[in-house]
């Protein structure tokens, strides 16, 4: 029985590792989820119950996107009231989501409920309350709207878009991140359109306190590594929003969320991961739970950047791109005959369209961003000097290393942070350190190993207890344990074992009356 017990255990131990397997997601795929989830959004959540939240302007975002239909004339209409309260203790990166819904639903988000919510939202916010106020994604949300609109910063204003990028990068930390998950993942997206069209910025690091110089490109290659090693082994990044920024992000710089192998964890790659947190009915969930509005909002817009990615669109956030991510399932071309096969003439595959990089904006809409004079710094974040951008100026112009970090003051946490080289101008992916393998998730793996011994021991426990248990008696041979470890029935109850009990209950009643006689007599 020890020999059986034993193999069970061992068995188990073989069954607990998991097998990754991922899943294979065509256009057909993507195009069934997203109308699954946007028939859900408008049995559930329309957007027309709470217009100017987060969740519905990502949702018209999306709907603008694919082409969907949508009153886009009413929600525009419900927008000038919320524009026009919005003050200095409201959200930058609300205001600047609510500018993307107004292009989306066809406005001018520069005249929206009698104000310029352009500029109040971005380089005229300094007038009413700092950007910095908001943190880090205030500065991110803003390139976007800036770059979704078109937008030019006229001269005059509080900040200069090449501030705001230099702001921006003086929020990543030693270890790429820009704070969180999703605060990183909008920080790349931002930065998407500057890493082959900017210079190098002098920033004043907030975490270290150092003065480096470092480009945007630097910044997403250090971004990307970061959310490579902060992907769990299921794919995802902890949470449904969190998970679909970092695919907007990847989409954003041209890494492919599916087959990279930066992004591919154990049992899944980020599209896995994604679709871990969709329901039965259609919706999607924050953390696996009951799917609500905002989740389902951030998948849409997740899963409609990768069909656009597929499809090649430009990146997700472009609304003056002009082009619309095609929901038409995609038909097969035709198989060659076999007159043609056998008359040797070669059939080829038809080549797939180049996806434009989202990061060079078309000839015909060229846009120049004049810098801000540096004789008016407003306060010491902003960078002690600014480049211009240079798109003349090919990637492999750039220096291949940066200058040595010179130190200004001593710093407030650690020393000066070493910057990863350059971004590779061949490939869009992250140049980590490792060799670039598949397996570069470490910590997954010892993670595993850890809970694999920690469940041997228990079972290890489990057996010994049990052995213990059976050799004192109080396991019952009827009972599932007992006949598990394999417990003798007990006797069964005969005369002779029937009489002796009798006989010992004669002698306790014997002694009680002894007892009680000799309080009696005390008594007497």
């Amino acid at each position: 029985m020890k020999k059986k017990i034993a193999a069970i255990v061992c068995a188990a131990a073989m069954l607990i590792p998991s097998v990754c397997i991922c899943a294979d997601y065509d256009e057909n795929n993507l195009i069934k989820t997203i109308n699954d989830a946007a028939a859900w959004k408008d049995e559930y959540d329309s957007p027309f119950y709470s217009i100017g939240t987060a969740s519905s302007n990502l949702y018209i975002t999306t709907l603008r996107r694919l082409g969907k239909s949508c009153d886009y004339e009413s929600y525009l209409s419900g927008l000038d009231g919320v524009a026009a309260g919005y003050g200095a203790e409201h959200n930058a990166a609300d205001m600047q989501k609510t500018v993307l819904a107004v292009i989306s639903s066809y406005g001018d988000a520069q005249n929206v409920g009698g104000r310029d919510l352009v500029a109040d939202s971005t380089y005229m916010r300094d007038a009413t309350a700092p950007l910095s106020k908001d943190g880090c994604d205030a500065y991110s949300w803003a390139l976007i709207a800036l770059e979704a609109g078109g937008y030019e910063i006229p001269d005059g204003a509080s900040v200069s878009k090449d501030e705001i990028i230099a702001s921006l990068l003086s929020y990543q930390n030693g270890d790429g991140s820009f704070g969180g998950v999703l605060s990183t993942a909008a920080a790349v997206t931002a930065l998407a359109p500057y890493v082959h069209t900017s210079g190098a910025y002098t920033i004043t690091q907030k975490q270290t306190g150092w003065t480096i110089d470092v480009s945007p490109e630097d910044a997403v290659e250090s971004a990307l590594a970061y959310l490579s090693e902060a992907q769990m082994k299921d794919g995802d990044w902890g949470n449904l929003n969190a998970t679909a920024m970092t695919i907007i992000a990847l989409d954003s710089v041209g890494v492919d969320c599916e087959t990279s192998p930066y992004f591919s964890a154990r049992d899944g790659n980020a599209l896995d991961g994604l679709m871990s947190y969709k329901n039965k009915d259609g919706g999607f969930s924050y953390d696996e739970m009951k799917s609500d509005g905002e989740s389902t909002s951030y998948a849409l817009c997740a899963l409609a950047s990768h069909l656009g990615f597929k499809q090649g669109r430009a990146a997700f956030f472009r609304l003056d791109a002009g082009d619309t991510i095609s929901l038409a399932v995609p038909t097969p071309s035709p198989a060659p005959s076999q007159s043609q096969t056998n008359s040797g003439t070669a059939t080829t595959r038809p080549a797939a369209t180049p996806r434009p990089t989202a990061t060079v904006r078309p000839a015909s809409t060229p846009r120049v961003v004049t810098p801000r004079p540096a004789a008016t710094p407003k306060n010491t974040m902003r960078p002690t000097k600014t480049a211009a951008p240079a798109p003349s100026i090919s990637p492999s112009a750039r220096p291949s290393a940066l200058p040595t970090p010179r130190p200004t003051r001593r710093p407030a946490l650690v020393g000066p942070v070493e910057m990863p080289g350059p971004m590779p101008t061949e490939s869009p992916e992250p140049n980590l350190k490792g060799g670039g393998t598949a397996s570069h998730k470490t910590g997954n793996g010892k993670t595993a190993a850890i809970v694999l011994s920690v469940i041997a021991l228990l079972l290890i426990a489990a057996f010994v207890t049990l052995t213990t248990l059976k050799h004192r008696g109080k396991l019952k041979s009827n009972s599932f344990l007992g006949k598990l470890m394999g417990v003798a029935p007990e006797p069964p109850k005969t005369a002779a074992r029937a009489h002796r009990r009798t006989e010992e209950h004669r002698k306790f009643e014997k002694r009680e009356r002894y007892k009680e006689r000799l309080k009696y007599n005390k008594r007497r």
